[in-house]
């Protein structure tokens, strides 16, 4: 067998000069990740905190149970994360069945048949015959990967099924975020409804100061009427606020995976989200293996690249060896015996003259691996800018912030002197209403900015792999054991 082997072996070698994969097909696209990250000293410069990488569980620092106890029911519930399970144990099979092609086959038979012979089936040329054939026996064939063929194919499933792994990941931080983002902006909706409540509240004392001037003959029915029309509207104001907190808290049982009463039993938050920046040291050459699109794009391109390594082996000679031992008898008698005994082996060698199917096939793969370098530079490059764009942000709403407060408390004192100013009949209505409305847009406007700076610092989280770690396990050493 042997023998056989190593003959075949040669007559392959000595067809390999006369197919090979053609070679003006060639890979266009190039990874641009040491370009891109030469182009972004930007972010190396800032000056900021220094940072740990986000955590597995980094909501957890908002010390707020309620939040963690939803995001632990999505991740068992949500259809988005069952669906991502699928796809990662599809990957796994792929791995399996790219494993198999290793193995040799092997099948027991065993069958019993009965025929009458016509004259010409007859060997006597009798006809008119009947017989009984039995077959027992073990076939098995093995194909010899010479090329690495098989092994590359099998390669190219490991390195997609780890890009599965890392989309797994990537779910779980998608979701966690989208519901980190609901439930921040649920705390803030409640922070506008005190606001709505405070209006209310301020337009109410209005119209109780005017009616009591009114009863003292110091102003007129037309501001009863204005100061009533304000304190109904404010009314409206805090109604919208309200539905607005019930459509969050259902948009949030949404993502959990569960149905509307969860939304019923969702309490206001009391999450602490901190607002002091801070970054990781050497943030773009550390985001490649800490945002999971990155990662996973990458695994892909390894894996585009070992289908096109097993595209091109397809060029070239196969050598197959199969073999069948067993027992054949006729009518049943000896069965077992010497006579009935039987095997064979035989090699064979399958060499393509018509490649033009093969060359579509390594054109396709190729493409593929293009595709898949253009996807890893366009995840990188909007990685950076992620980043980018929340650090600005960031930045940016802080010191609006400070102006937001500044203007916030002065056009409280403002109204505060007007209200007393108009309590005393020294002041108009008129006044009273300006200095209201310039404190109700002042305190909008920073519960507002304050709603994005927490948002964005949110983003920047996700932007920076959301708590994602691909941390690889180490290489197993072989020794003369294994």
């Amino acid at each position: 067998m042997i023998k056989l082997t190593k003959i075949s072996i040669f007559v392959s070698l000595s067809l390999l000069y006369g197919c090979s994969a053609p070679d003006q097909i060639k890979p266009q696209n190039k990874l641009n990740d040491q370009a891109v990250l030469s182009h972004s000293s930007n972010l190396k410069s800032q000056q900021f905190s220094v940072a740990d990488w986000p955590k597995q569980d980094w909501w957890k620092s908002f010390g707020d149970p309620q939040l963690n106890q939803l995001i632990e029911r999505a991740l068992k519930n949500s259809p988005d994360i069952q669906l991502a399970n699928a796809m990662l144990t599809k990957a796994s099979s792929y791995v399996m069945a790219a494993d198999s092609q290793f193995d040799p086959t092997l099948t027991a038979d065993a069958a019993a048949r009965r025929a009458r012979l016509s004259r010409s089936e007859d060997y006597s040329m009798q006809g008119n015959r009947y017989g009984t054939v039995y077959d027992l026996g073990l076939n098995g064939s093995y194909t010899f990967d010479l090329w690495g063929g098989e092994r590359s194919a099998w390669e190219a499933s490991v390195n997609n099924q780890q890009a599965a792994e890392v989309d797994h990941q990537a779910a779980k931080i998608t979701l966690s975020n989208a519901i980190i983002r609901s439930y921040v902006e649920l705390e803030n909706s409640y922070s506008l409804l005190d606001l709505a409540h405070k209006d209310l509240e301020r337009t109410q004392r209005i119209v109780r100061i005017t009616q009591n001037l009114l009863n003292h003959g110091l102003t007129s029915d037309d501001r009863l009427y204005t100061a009533q029309s304000n304190a109904a509207g404010a009314q409206q104001v805090l109604k919208k606020r309200t539905l607005a907190i019930r459509q969050l808290k259902n948009a949030i049982a949404t993502l959990v995976g569960e149905g509307p009463d969860t939304a019923w039993g969702i309490q206001r938050p009391t999450s602490q989200i901190s607002t002091v920046l801070k970054l990781p040291e050497d943030l773009p050459a550390n985001l490649l293996s800490h945002r999971p699109d990155i990662v996973a794009a990458k695994w892909r391109v390894e894996a585009a690249s070992k289908n096109i390594d097993a595209a091109k082996t397809r060029f070239y000679p196969n050598v197959n060896l199969s073999a069948m031992a067993g027992f054949k008898a006729m009518l049943g008698d000896a069965v077992f015996e010497d006579v009935s005994r039987s095997w064979n082996v035989t090699p064979a060698i399958s060499l393509p003259i018509f490649t033009k199917g093969l060359t579509a096939d390594l054109i396709e793969k190729t493409a593929d691996y293009d595709t898949a370098v253009a996807q890893y530079n366009k995840s990188l490059t909007n990685a950076l800018g992620q980043v980018t764009d929340s650090i600005l942000a960031i930045k940016s709403l802080g010191n609006q912030l400070k102006d937001a407060e500044q203007s916030m408390h002065l056009a409280d004192k403002s109204y505060r002197i007007t209200e007393k100013r108009y309590q005393s009949g020294m002041g108009s209505q008129l006044e009273v209403l300006i200095a209201e409305d310039q404190l109700i847009q002042a305190e909008s406007a920073y519960t507002t900015l304050k709603n994005q700076q927490q948002e964005e610092q949110v983003l920047l989280i996700q932007a920076l792999g959301g708590g994602f770690s691909n941390v690889q396990a180490p290489a197993k050493t072989v020794t003369d054991k294994d």
